[in-house]
């Protein structure tokens, strides 16, 4: 028998699902970032990488756009965040 923490079914809470952020101008799509919808983003490039809530611009390494992206959280969703994310929406 194998312990409960080995068994993906006993797996800590459920993570909110991650979307892409792209930029159509090639196929396949240019990925500029993923996010979820509590307002995390998480941007790589080359050896960096960020991690910003909210809003963020960022420009297309293949053709140069601009894209902005800004995440607005109903208060519902808010209210359900942990105490340090609940109080930068505030």
């Amino acid at each position: 028998m194998q312990p409960e923490a080995a068994d993906p079914s006993h797996s800590a809470a459920p993570h909110a699902p991650i979307y892409r952020w792209e930029c159509g101008c090639h196929r396949p799509p240019v990925l500029l970032a993923t996010f979820d919808l509590t307002g995390r983003i998480e941007i790589a490039q080359e050896d960096r990488y960020w991690q910003v809530n909210g809003r963020v611009a960022t420009h297309c390494p293949k053709c140069g756009k601009e894209h902005l992206l800004q995440l607005r959280l109903d208060p519902s969703v808010i209210a359900t965040l942990p105490k340090p994310w609940r109080e930068e929406r505030q």
